[in-house]
């Protein structure tokens, strides 16, 4: 086979998609020494990233805008390269494709359709426009492609009842899996270099936030506020993700406040450093509005830092029993929890020796054999 992989979100400024994209890549990469790869990019900067095996080549794409790029330019070259099988790996596909290529397309959530009651619209016009287009395209792309492939049975659900026009058997269920490179490391190592690298000292509460209101973080810092103004905790609050130009959003708030200083923010991280602010924490704190899958809590487990997650979405499907869960509208509920775990070091501990089993159900070589199996599938039906 010859296998086209739109590769754009594993180059730069890596999050769930790129992650999602790379952990594929790389173990295909590992796998299948047989099928002609051809993974497309937008820019020059993928060298140091993408696999450099014979039998998969990097091909730039020339420069447009994201939907010149994947309506009009991605069709056109994989058309020319004569691809067999296209995997788009990030919810949205060329909605016109050569009839002779097998399209299969990663859609990991359907939380562009959902309403603003269900959940809160961003602030930011890139995001809000990022979402109209997903809105338009996914249902024409999944309309278009030979099998939907997602990340949880949750996602599943959403998608086969937001597009009813799948059947159960065009949509394949393939979970995703932690990189390896987070792991336990000494925790005062970890710490100390947090402090040289950071500035920050002591104990720390993690979390990975953002502007997009289903990271929560503004439900994190009002109730971590509101615990320290109580004094019934000492750690600090770490949320990691928050870009400069959007920090006045929780900043002016934790600012304002009689524990100015106490949380911290920093623009997002390299995976290097996120591997040492997560055995640095005391706690994890995840508690995500909405996740197809939800790849920082498994990461937090594989360095044996404790995790609170929410309870609803598909969080509760990857995490089992190996996380606290509650309510992510319930300020109340989270403090109560962090509290509580942050004073009972041998729930802390079970909670360590959970994560560690519950990450090794997830492979990412796992992931990549049963996608070339749906390449193969689908190539087979084309014959």
């Amino acid at each position: 086979m010859r296998i086209g992989i739109d590769a754009r979100f594993a180059v730069h400024n890596r999050r769930g998609i790129g992650n999602y994209t790379l952990g594929l890549i790389s173990h295909l990469a590992e796998l299948d020494h047989e099928n002609e790869y051809l993974l497309y990019v937008d820019s020059d900067d993928h060298d140091h990233v993408l696999s450099t095996r014979e039998n998969f080549r990097a091909r730039k794409i020339g420069r447009a805008n994201y939907a010149g790029w994947e309506q009009l330019l991605l069709p056109a070259r994989a058309k020319e390269d004569r691809i067999d099988v296209l995997h788009c790996t990030g919810n949205t596909a060329p909605i016109l494709l050569d009839r002779r290529i097998r399209l299969v397309v990663t859609i990991h959530d359907m939380m562009y359709l959902k309403t603003g009651s269900i959940l809160p619209r961003s602030a930011s016009l890139y995001q809000r426009l990022g979402r109209v287009y997903r809105g338009v395209i996914v249902p024409r792309g999944a309309r278009h492609a030979a099998r939907v492939v997602t990340v949880s049975h949750f996602s599943k659900e959403e998608i086969l009842r937001h597009l009813p026009f799948l059947q159960d058997e065009d949509v394949v269920v393939i979970y995703e899996a932690g990189n390896n490179m987070y792991r336990p490391l000494d925790r005062n190592d970890a710490a100390r270099q947090v402090r040289r690298r950071y500035g920050i000292s002591g104990d720390y509460i993690l979390s990975l936030g953002g502007i997009d209101p289903r990271k929560n973080t503004r439900l994190i810092v009002k109730s971590f506020l509101e615990l320290k103004r109580r004094d019934t905790i000492s750690e600090r609050l770490l949320v990691v993700g928050v870009p400069k130009s959007a920090q006045s959003m929780f900043f002016d708030h934790a600012d304002s406040s009689a524990c100015r200083g106490e949380v911290v923010f920093l623009d997002f991280v390299s995976e290097e450093d996120l591997l040492l602010l997560y055995n640095g924490a005391t706690v994890f704190v995840y508690p995500s509005l909405f996740e197809g899958f939800g790849l920082p809590p498994l990461e937090a487990m594989a360095c044996g830092t404790p995790v609170i997650s929410s309870n609803t979405t598909s969080i509760p499907e990857i995490v089992g029993d190996a996380a606290l869960l509650i309510d992510p509208t319930d300020g109340d509920g989270l403090k109560i929890v962090l509290s509580d775990l942050l004073h009972d070091r041998r729930l802390c501990e079970q909670l360590t020796r959970r994560g560690f089993d519950r990450v090794r159900q997830f492979s990412w070589r796992k992931t990549a054999a049963e996608t070339l199996a749906v390449y193969e599938s689908v190539l087979q039906e084309r014959s």
